[in-house]
């Protein structure tokens, strides 16, 4: 079995992976008060093969998982009865917030290393 170590291309690409997972979602994420749990978690895998690829700690960025909740979809006032929406949500502000955040931080990175594409953390 031939063993293929980490390289550079390899953390490049993983880079890169995350990056256009974190645009995609930006741009394409509902326009609705809440989003399905499924944004959230696409965007914290990207976190995390960030995190992975560039050896540092990126949780501050991450939608914690508290922010994921059961939200009303209906209720009735003459009965009490409340009707959930199906799975966790969470508030689309919340997810926006650190999206733009983390893409902040690595274009403060990005403008400091002479203009390269990509994430770029201190050195």
């Amino acid at each position: 079995m031939i063993h293929v170590g980490v390289t550079s291309v390899n953390i490049d690409d993983q880079i890169l992976r995350a990056y256009a997972t974190i645009t995609s979602i930006r741009a394409n994420v509902p326009e609705r008060h809440e989003v399905e749990e499924r944004w959230v978690k696409e965007f914290n895998t990207a976190i995390e093969k960030l995190e992975k690829s560039l050896d540092i700690d990126l949780q501050e960025f991450k939608v914690p998982q508290d922010a994921l909740k059961r939200f009303v979809a209906s209720c009735n006032s003459q009965t009490n009865d409340v009707t959930y929406l199906e799975g966790l949500w969470c508030e689309r502000a919340i997810l926006m917030q650190k999206l733009d955040s983390v893409l902040m931080y690595f274009t403060g990175l990005q403008d400091r290393d002479d203009n390269k594409i990509g994430f770029h953390p201190f050195k």
